[in-house]
């Protein structure tokens, strides 16, 4: 559902209030404010979200929440540390202020965003926890692999592997987890000034982008390319968010990457390579952090960490892509693999 200019009016008057509110509060104490109360009137002088539907709204809560979470060693829900870099905190706070306006946050919203919390304990100890239980992890740089058993297993004997599109992660067979639609990039720019004033279109570079009773929502679509995805660290929730009940920890990540680059470019050798930790972009407020549209993904899946083999065309392909399969050689030399 849209948001009319009448509600829009009725929700900016609300925040004006609370935002002299906060002015008076800062005057009133020597310009200061507590942290979480300067995230608040941070986000009262520009409200960003106050013009988005409530179901974009509310998808944005969950994934906030999810990301403010984790699991811990000993299977304990916990928040991050306020100072995490991932800012969630304050992103948080921003959304309890916008939905000050809405009347609270709605009860189906809050217990959407605990089931993903919920599912760790459907069978008792996190797996995990379990998985991981007295594994002392390297103290230099790793990459860990989640999967299961019966193909991390021959993986690691013989380094038989295989790389997917990133077209593949888009199936509506994969658990949340995993399915992403990895071609697009979806960043939305709040319109609520030029509704206020009865504009509902801009012109931009000769089309009419018409955005009525929402805001511009912007798609940028990539070409498909080839994704091989791994963790930057052992986190205890990714087994059971990736149905998984087992996990490669691969001590040296740099060659692991050379061998998958290698092994794919001997057969393919006009294609680009990529490697690294992915940049998570807010839709909302990171216009201009995505560098690499490959390296990217939007942050509700910030909490895995993510570190990616990226294989791009060069041109365009003929066909398709499907999945390849890879021999990198035997990695028992520098990973090993854990399962429950």
């Amino acid at each position: 559902m849209t948001v009319s200019v009448d509600v829009l009016r009725d929700r900016l008057n609300q925040v004006e209030e609370r935002f002299e509110a906060y002015a008076a509060q800062a005057k009133s104490n020597g310009g200061s404010l507590r942290r979480h109360e300067f995230w608040r009137q941070e986000y009262l002088s520009f409200p960003y979200l106050i013009g988005a539907p409530d179901e974009r709204v509310a998808q944005r809560f969950r994934d906030v929440f999810i990301n403010a979470m984790e699991l811990t060693g000993i299977g304990q829900i916990g928040l991050l540390p306020v100072g995490s870099s991932n800012g969630f905190m304050v992103t948080y706070t921003h959304l309890l202020e916008e939905y000050a306006t809405r009347i609270g946050i709605p009860t189906d919203v809050i217990g959407e965003a605990r089931k993903p919390l919920l599912a760790y304990f459907e069978n008792g100890e996190p797996i995990g926890v379990r998985m991981f239980a007295g594994f002392s992890a390297p103290t230099s740089s790793f990459v860990v692999k989640y999967g299961r058993r019966e193909f991390l297993e021959p993986m690691l004997r013989t380094g038989h592997l295989r790389i997917c599109p990133a077209s593949y992660y888009n199936d509506g067979s994969h658990n949340a987890a995993i399915k992403d639609d990895e071609i697009h990039r979806t960043f939305y720019i709040p319109t609520f000034r030029e509704r206020l004033k009865g504009i509902h279109h801009i012109d931009f570079q000769g089309h009419r982008v018409v955005f009525g009773d929402d805001d511009i929502v912007m798609p940028i679509i990539a070409p498909d390319y080839f994704l091989f995805s791994l963790c930057d660290h052992i986190y205890y929730r990714m087994p059971t968010d990736f149905g998984s009940d087992a996990a490669l920890v691969i001590r040296n990540p740099d060659f692991f990457a050379q061998r998958i680059i290698s092994s794919f470019l001997a057969r393919w050798a006009d294609w680009e390579p990529d490697y690294g930790p992915v940049t998570y972009f807010d839709p909302y407020r990171d216009y201009t952090k995505v560098k690499v549209h490959e390296m990217s993904k939007h942050f509700g899946y910030s909490y895995q960490r993510e570190v990616r083999i990226v294989l791009r065309a060069t041109r365009r392909p003929r066909s398709a892509l499907q999945p390849e399969f890879l021999d990198i050689g035997p990695m028992t030399e520098y990973a090993e693999l854990i399962s429950a």
